[in-house]
């Protein structure tokens, strides 16, 4: 992994450096993510990139979570062209039959390269360029965020303290608590910290040590569980359809280069990061489950890919290949 992540940041390297002195864009872009105003560092990235890797000839201008349209409504935008470029999460779209599949279904993989593998040689990522083919937009493929870890206002490390506790969490990973007898509650991420505040939730499953200390939930939730439900999480960058058609080969390849360079940018960022925050913020208030509990948490997974692979053909193409992955890495 090491190898592959020196040689890739060699490849994003020696693009960067070959960009000589900025000149005006002849496209002005702009990309709205998902993401809160606090964690743009995905976005931000990608878009220095393409300005770098272009010489100035393309300009990206980011938006935050919500301030162009809402979080669902990134892949409708991007294809009637409201907005350029997106930076969203599959499981948002209800366009999408795959959608789930593609952010991360509970317990699927759990590291970036196992992700890296599923989707780049285990067929994956044709899956879904498909299926945003088929959605009208291009996609330019994943970045991968953060291991989804819980947050919660009293400790957790077992399965049965966790039942008696309400959870904000979304997709998959809901259906997957909810099989293991856990209430949870769908909120906005900007309703998330106001609810933690007034008991109407006791945990959430949003994201990281580091992201819980960004968004500052650690200010109303002081415990976290450091087994990872999804590790990572995966998002996705797509472009208008109609923009893509117009660009020249060369601007075309200096988005495709820059989101590889993006792929895993964040994911190993927030990692580091979330091994300082647990040796600081949450120094002391950490927990873990045991291994009994994390088989029983496997097999509720596990339903919810056999319930998941109904939705569509695709689908059931992409839960056989998780499957027979887990089983070559003896988890089945």
């Amino acid at each position: 992994m090491k190898k592959l992540l020196k040689q890739a940041l060699a490849v994003c390297a020696a693009v960067l450096l070959s960009a000589g002195i900025s000149q005006a864009a002849d496209y002005n872009l702009k990309l709205q993510t998902y993401y809160p105003a606090t964690t743009l560092q995905i976005a931000k990235g990608f878009a220095d990139n393409v300005k770098a890797m272009s010489n100035g000839r393309v300009d990206i201008q980011i938006f935050s979570g919500g301030e162009l349209v809402g979080s669902g409504n990134i892949l409708k935008s991007v294809k009637t062209g409201m907005i350029d470029i997106g930076h969203g999460m599959g499981h948002h779209f209800a366009e999408m039959k795959t959608g789930t599949l593609e952010s991360g279904l509970p317990m699927a993989w759990m590291d970036a390269t196992e992700a890296q593998i599923l989707y780049k040689h285990r067929g994956l990522k044709e899956i879904f360029e498909k299926q945003y083919e088929n959605a009208g937009v291009v996609y330019l493929g994943p970045t991968r965020a953060s291991a989804y870890q819980l947050l919660t206002k009293t400790p957790v490390s077992s399965l049965d303290e966790l039942r008696k506790l309400k959870i904000r969490a979304v997709g998959a990973a809901a259906k997957m608590l909810t099989n293991l007898g856990v209430s949870c509650v769908n909120l906005p991420v900007e309703d998330i910290y106001m609810a933690l505040s007034t008991g109407q939730i006791d945990g959430v499953l949003y994201g990281n040590a580091f992201e819980y200390e960004e968004t500052k939930y650690y200010e109303v939730a002081q415990y976290i569980n450091t087994t990872p439900l999804i590790d990572p999480i995966t998002d996705t960058l797509i472009i208008n359809k109609k923009l893509w058609d117009s660009f020249p080969d060369d601007i075309k390849a200096i988005f495709r280069a820059a989101a590889d360079c993006a792929v895993n940018d964040y994911y190993f960022f927030t990692a580091n990061e979330s091994m300082r925050v647990i040796g600081t913020t949450f120094k002391d208030k950490t927990t873990s489950f045991s291994a009994e509990d994390q088989k029983e948490i496997l097999q509720a997974a596990i339903k919810v890919w056999d319930e998941e692979a109904k939705r569509s053909p695709e689908f059931a193409k992409g839960v056989e290949i998780l499957k027979q992955f887990a089983k070559e890495k003896g988890r089945l």
